[in-house]
């Protein structure tokens, strides 16, 4: 697989602008429900603190649930159909191991899906830099065709 860059991710998350945070998508398993994204940490983002000189590590949050968006997007993108709308559930045992993400580093995310029931998936997520981790927790998100089916 050659890597999926910005441009093909837009058209598949409902993230625009600067709330759009992955670089690129580097593989994806559309049957296992597996992918590794990336993040180039850099002063145009977001989340950048000038003073820190990088982005706090809490940020990998928002990376692991863009991961899982894309790999949404992905999955059925293959099935030939449209992207669904993903609603976090629940954040556990979210952990960071180290405070700042460097400015000029990347960031690599893996996630997997541990469990699915129905429209609800769940999913192991990690971020690392430099080969060592610095995150890593469990999302569980709902898939719906519209926000309309959540009373929103």
């Amino acid at each position: 697989m050659s890597v999926i860059g910005k441009e093909r991710l837009i058209s598949l998350l409902p993230h625009k602008g600067k709330m759009f945070l992955l670089d690129r998508v580097m593989d994806f398993d559309p049957e296992d429900y597996i992918l590794h994204s990336q993040v180039d940490v850099t002063e145009n983002s977001m989340f950048f603190d000038m003073p820190l000189h990088g982005i706090p590590s809490y940020v990998c949050f928002e990376y692991m649930a863009q991961s899982i968006s894309a790999l949404s997007g992905l999955v059925a993108e293959t099935m030939r159909q449209a992207p669904k709308i993903g609603v976090i559930l629940s954040v556990s045992d979210l952990r960071t191991e180290k405070p700042i993400l460097d400015d000029g580093s990347t960031v690599d995310i893996h996630i997997k899906k541990t469990d699915i029931v129905d429209s609800v998936f769940s999913f192991t997520c990690s971020a690392f830099c430099d080969g060592k981790r610095i995150a890593e927790g469990k999302l569980t998100v709902m898939e719906v065709d519209n926000l309309n089916v959540l009373g929103i």
